[in-house]
């Protein structure tokens, strides 16, 4: 249960990263929604 947990937030901090790397490059501080789709099934 705690190793799931520990991935769940590994994976959200990553997807975290990536989004604020590619933030304004992709849309000027639009929303991206692959990552906001990625972001709600990893916190299902």
């Amino acid at each position: 249960m705690v190793r799931s947990i520990f991935v769940r937030v590994q994976l959200l901090e990553a997807l975290y990263l990536c989004r604020a790397i590619f933030h304004d490059v992709v849309f000027q501080g639009g929303s991206l929604p692959f990552f906001q789709n990625c972001k709600l099934k990893i916190e299902r």
